[in-house]
């Protein structure tokens, strides 16, 4: 079933925002100025630092929760001359982030930065594991700093302490419900989703944690510049496909542009690129050479450590060798690919999609490393959430990896089946799990089941193809291209490129190619597209498909404008006959109002499920809507009213009743009992201070000393004044985004 076609709805941007668009930027012009007002960015002090990282506040890494107390345990390895290690994943993000910590660290730690250690794919899943951590005690080491893993292994490191081993988790991924008991935890996913760190990736994450780390021993850090590292952050940021919004857009534009400008990059680096790049590293060779190539090595052979020294040499001729070792490894991985995507593809044509909303498939044979990979694919192709799982029989386990194009949160959606599962680990869009093979005709009727509660609809459809602008040939230039060029980087999701719609034309000059320097040969069809009066053409190519996959007669297409090695050319994302395409414009419903009747509220869009408690947050719901051209659906119930007394009440009683008991509060989840917010709780805390109790951070977690007697200090009516006007501000804001009218709120932001 093919997916519709969806061009948004026409809404001019004034005239007045188009000139302001064209001075703030050389190259930008009146479609650099639409594409921006249609996606929501209508206020020129958005726009500004949006289009220049330069006009952009970075945030603190002071931020992050547990970041003092990582320094602090940073000292102390200082202090007593411990042995520090990094611990790294072995995808682009996380040998991007092993490497910024290892060259990062270097002028901070000298000789105690011992080693880094990295899973073997072949052997290993992602995370801490026993004889890992055994092989870094044996050489000494007694602090553990890991990048973009960690926050799921807290069995690993109960384990680790009893070697003597501390560790500080630098990690993205969700977070689970309990304890992990490390020394600190820097996730961004435990900040709010509208803060600016709230969507940085590992290698993002662990360049904050450096931040930090600099300005806290500046004199350690002299004669060597931070910013160095920056191309290593844009290169993880574009290979995990995180939203490139607030830090991670103004890191990976900063990073863009030295890799762009600099006279000549990182050696190992350049001889990824090949001659043909020119040494020039933008976001697409990026996404189609680097990322794609540094994945090999894990997918293939395992051990990455090899990409560490290419990423981090002085040394081109070690650089050169290095990076035509990955090339091979990388043919070798497309071969392979290409093989288990045959077979998932003649397994899809077995199923009848009609009935299902997502895919999920199985093979004993399927190398576990690619699965992720071929998912991708299938996501691509069909539409839908897909899971491919290598089962193995003699265990009676199956393992694999599961992929969503963003409109399902497929992290969500199985950690509902939780109870199936042995192992899970990710993230909304892409997640590796585990379970006995006896629960997978289990899985997926239950995944099913769940995804047609939150779509709120009985059947199956596609996620339409969503067509920004409508263009004609002779608008398909080099002016165009630039102005586009303004609004990159693009992601996935949250601010994809720019798909034009071109109609009623002629494929003319048909012919099969295959990707030169591959021993795989990917394939496409390369044309000239005619304009019906036959006065305009432009070149055209087709990935993944042959000549005899073109229709006869005129054709409508979706497509992006990309200039690759010096040529313009319009990349065709779908196409089809123009006789029978239909086209529909996009209703934007912008409010759906479900606040009095929320178990109604079946409609598909973006869900605020929880009553906004500030204008901030509201701003942020109303401009991801506009971006993604979804309606938010007001699935809310008016909340109740907070007494400021009982809520204290109650804190004060599970503190008490916690540090009797000897154990920690997870400040999440006691926010939550609570029904406060992260600042209430923090006041909160400050009262608890005033009286004498001793409050002690210990990573996501805090636990309380009480004194032998609780005494009202000189601050304590202060501190308590301050903490029930945090709950009366609560109070009326929750009041106010239950009860206004949809105009004022559409207003509000």
């Amino acid at each position: 079933m093919q997916r519709p076609w969806q061009l948004y709805p026409s809404d001019p941007a004034p005239l007045d925002f188009i000139e302001e668009v064209k001075r703030l930027h050389s190259d930008a012009g009146a479609i650099t100025a639409q594409l921006l007002w249609q996606r929501g960015y209508r206020d020129l002090q958005q726009v500004l630092p949006f289009l220049d990282w330069r006009y952009y506040e970075s945030a603190s890494p002071n931020e992050f929760p547990d970041m003092r107390v990582a320094l602090e345990r940073l000292q102390q390895a200082f202090d007593q001359q411990e042995k520090v290690a990094i611990w790294g994943d072995f995808d682009t993000d996380g040998v991007t982030a092993t490497a910024v910590l290892w060259e990062g660290l270097k002028p901070v730690l000298g000789a105690q930065l011992v080693d880094f250690y990295i899973p073997n794919r072949q052997y290993d899943s992602h995370g801490l594991s026993r004889h890992g951590l055994e092989a870094l005690q044996q050489k000494g080491v007694s602090l553990i700093i890991t990048c973009d893993t960690g926050c799921t292994n807290a069995a690993e490191i109960a384990f680790a302490r009893t070697l003597g081993i501390d560790v500080i988790v630098t990690d993205h991924h969700t977070l689970e419900q309990t304890s992990l008991g490390a020394v600190a935890l820097i996730n961004p996913r435990r900040l709010p989703c509208e803060h600016p760190l709230h969507h940085l990736s590992g290698v993002g994450l662990a360049y904050k944690f450096l931040e930090a780390v600099y300005a806290q021993w500046p004199e350690k850090t002299q004669g060597y510049a931070l910013e160095n590292l920056l191309d290593l952050v844009a290169i993880g940021l574009i290979a995990d496909l995180v939203e490139l919004r607030g830090e991670c857009r103004y890191l990976a534009q900063r990073g863009l542009e030295q890799l762009g400008n600099r006279q000549t990059l990182r050696p190992g680096i350049v001889a990824l690129l090949d001659s043909a790049a020119r040494t020039m590293a933008q976001q697409r060779e990026i996404s189609f050479v680097l990322a794609p190539r540094l994945n090999a090595v894990s997918r293939v052979e395992g051990d990455v450590r090899p990409l560490i020294t290419l990423l981090t040499t002085q040394d081109w001729s070690e650089a050169r060798q290095l990076a035509q070792h990955i090339k091979k490894v990388n043919e070798e991985r497309q071969r392979r690919q290409k093989e288990v995507a045959k077979i998932a593809h003649g397994k899809v044509a077995q199923l009848d999609l009609s009935t299902s909303r997502v895919i999920l498939l199985t093979d004993d044979s399927w190398p576990l490393s690619l699965l992720g990979l071929v998912a991708n694919e299938m996501v691509k192709t069909y539409g839908r959430p897909a899971i491919l799982l290598q089962t193995n029989p003699e265990t009676g386990m199956a393992a694999g990896s599961a992929r969503s194009d963003g409109s399902v949160n497929l992290y969500e959606a199985l950690h509902s089946q939780r109870h199936l599962l042995e192992g899970l680990g990710g993230h909304p869009y892409a997640v590796g799990f585990r379970l006995k093979m006896e629960h997978i005709p289990l899985l997926e009727p239950a995944l099913n089941q769940f995804l047609a509660q939150q779509e709120g609809t009985a059947s199956a459809t596609s996620q339409p193809l969503g067509i920004d602008l409508e263009v004609t040939l002779d608008q398909l230039n080099e002016r165009l291209l630039k102005e586009l060029e303004v609004l990159a980087p693009f992601d996935a999701t949250h601010h994809p490129p720019p798909r034009l719609l071109v109609r009623n034309v002629e494929l003319t000059q048909l012919t099969n190619n295959s990707l030169r320097g591959s021993k795989t040969s990917r394939t496409y069809v390369s044309m000239m597209l005619k304009d019906p009066q036959g006065q305009h053409t432009f070149p055209a190519k087709w990935w993944d498909h042959e000549v005899g996959d073109c229709p006869k007669g005129r054709c409508d297409l979706v497509i992006e404008l990309e200039q690759w090695q010096g040529f313009l050319s319009a990349v065709i994302k779908e196409l089809r006959p123009s006789a029978t395409n239909v086209i529909q414009a996009a209703s934007f419903q912008f409010l759906m109002d479900y606040r009095d009747r929320p178990h109604e509220a079946s409609a598909k869009g973006l869900r605020v499920e929880t009553c906004p408690t500030s204008r901030e947050s509201w701003r942020q719901w109303i401009q991801r809507a506009k971006r993604e051209q979804q309606p938010l659906i007001l699935a809310y119930s008016p909340p109740p009213e907070q007494d400021a007394l009982k809520v204290w009440q109650e804190f004060l009683r599970l503190c008490q009743q916690a540090s009797q008991q000897g154990t920690g509060l997870q400040r999440e989840g006691l926010r939550e009992h609570l029904g406060i917010e992260a600042v209430t709780l923090n006041y909160a805390l400050n009262v608890l201070e005033t009286l004498g109790v001793k409050v002690i951070q210990r990573g996501e977690e805090f636990c309380c000393e009480w004194p032998p007697q609780v005494k009202p200090s000189a601050d304590t009516a202060v501190a308590l004044e301050i903490f029930t006007a945090a709950i009366a501000e609560e109070n009326f804001r929750r009041r106010y985004f239950a009860a206004a009218t949809l105009p004022a709120l559409q207003e509000t932001h």
